[in-house]
């Protein structure tokens, strides 16, 4: 008799666990993402994050004013240009062709 109350409770024990894990965890992830975001944004725990195009977290903007630089006469500085491809010469008549690596 005691072997099937110890089956009982071992199988209500199990049941009463998946269910509370229901309930519980996405509440618990929720506050681990919003943790791992407060840090990330605060620049603690070891993660750096880099927005070249403004900051994700608020409004600020990481792009600059010309009129900041004393750059006032309106032109424009560029300070990197990449290098061109050079394009194929192919016959007209030679047909689609497509770029492709090889796997072994």
């Amino acid at each position: 008799m005691t072997a099937l109350y110890f089956i009982l409770f071992v199988i209500a024990a199990y049941y009463a666990f998946k269910f509370s894990m229901r309930l519980l965890l996405p509440y618990a992830m929720k506050k681990l993402a919003e943790r791992m975001m407060k840090k990330a944004q605060q620049g603690q725990g070891g993660f750096t994050y880099t927005y070249t195009s403004g900051n994700p977290f608020g409004p600020q903007s990481n792009y600059q004013d010309v009129n900041n630089h004393g750059n006032s006469n309106g032109k424009i500085q560029v300070d990197y240009v990449p290098p061109r491809e050079e394009k194929r010469k192919v016959a007209p008549n030679a047909g689609e062709f497509i770029d492709f690596e090889e796997v072994k």
